[in-house]
């Protein structure tokens, strides 16, 4: 196969794309495969024969890969005449199989969805983080939140006085809540699923260098390209969607076209400040809204914040339970007024005050 050039996304095949990529050269896979759930750009297959075909992709990708790089390899749940089978439990094993190495099993909450009516409704989905090797890269630092009580001290004892956690901040843990690309989202492309741009710089931040390759096989509107590229590092990737992959490429771009529209409003927020124009000037994909909006008037919110809100609501949602099975007339309290002495409360605000970049989940 023809090796495609640094930093470009191929109109085809994964299996193109990474068919003509020399062995032990990337240092970075991250992607969601389809979920074969039947979404609107996939085809559903018969789940034997769609693992089949993921157990060729990973076994490419698997050779691909130097020995110090990482896949980071996103899924969800294949459900089918009322059952649901988490994909990553039949991704693990073919995983282990290439003879990869597992580092983490990373949950991604999702505060919303479709509601089952037969069983729990779905609210997470999970990312399988492997490696090729033992010696891996792995960069703390670039990736710490906020601690809970940040610059706190010790009381007593030969280090009295001195920090007992990293001022740099936390390890963020293996459980995230990225929000969803979804409406009155700035990244929002034409796309239904695509990946955060905050989550995909966690992970290019934590395993990879300057310099270094990172992959998507299925690039689809081009988040994984647009984050490598901020942060300094090359890409390669593939979309079979002709439509998709036209998003990707003007992502990449920055450009308005020839009717002054853009992929989505971050790409035209990006153009507006550094032109110096208004941004009402301009129109994107998705629009709903008379005009665009600059990005003074967006609000910008951490994943810390999304993360109290959700712990906020499940708490507010047991204890009504709790209250009812015991025969106690449920709250009729707001779930932001539930929070136990105002604390789930105050660490929302926290988590968005003390945030130094924020996440980019509204206009």
């Amino acid at each position: 196969m023809t090796e495609c050039p640094l930093d470009s996304i191929m109109l085809g095949d994964c299996l193109d794309l990474l068919r003509g990529i020399r062995d032990d050269s990337v240092d970075l896979i991250v992607s969601s495969p389809p979920y074969n759930i039947g979404k609107e750009y996939e085809t559903r297959q018969q789940l034997a024969a769609y693992v089949e075909g993921q157990r060729i992709v990973l076994a490419e990708c698997a050779r691909v890969l130097k020995s110090t790089g990482s896949l980071f390899w996103q899924v969800g749940a294949f459900s089918q005449a009322g059952l649901l089978i988490p994909l990553d439990v039949r991704f693990f094993p073919i995983l282990e199989d290439l003879g990869m190495f597992p580092r983490n099993r990373i949950v991604w909450l999702r505060q919303h969805g479709l509601h089952a009516r037969h069983k729990f409704s779905a609210r997470h989905e999970t990312i399988l983080w492997f490696t090729k090797g033992h010696d891996y890269k792995f960069f703390l630092d670039p990736v710490r939140v906020p601690q809970k009580y940040q610059n706190k001290k010790s009381w007593r004892g030969a280090n009295k006085g001195e920090l007992t956690c990293n001022p740099l901040g936390k390890n963020p843990g293996d459980i995230w809540i990225f929000g969803n690309v979804k409406h009155n989202h700035e990244e929002q492309t034409i796309h239904p699923a695509q990946f955060p741009e905050d989550m995909i710089a966690r992970v290019i931040l934590a395993t990879t260098e300057q310099g270094d390759l990172v992959v998507d096989p299925y690039m689809g509107t081009g988040t994984v390209a647009v984050v490598a590229r901020d942060y300094g590092r090359h890409y390669l990737g593939a979309e079979i969607d002709a439509q998709y992959h036209g998003v990707a490429l003007r992502r990449i771009a920055g450009q308005p076209d020839a009717n002054a529209c853009f992929p989505n409003l971050k790409t035209l927020r990006d153009y507006a400040e550094a032109t110096n124009t208004p941004a009402s000037m301009y129109t994107f994909d998705v629009q709903v809204g008379r005009e665009a909006s600059d990005r003074s008037k967006a609000r910008i919110l951490p994943e810390e914040y999304h993360l109290a809100e959700l712990q906020a609501r499940l708490g507010e949602a047991e204890s009504a339970f709790a209250d009812r099975v015991r025969g106690m007339a449920a709250s009729t309290l707001r779930p932001s007024d539930c929070c136990h002495d105002g604390r789930q409360a105050a660490a929302r605000q926290s988590a968005v005050s003390r945030s130094p970049s924020g996440g980019r989940t509204g206009p």
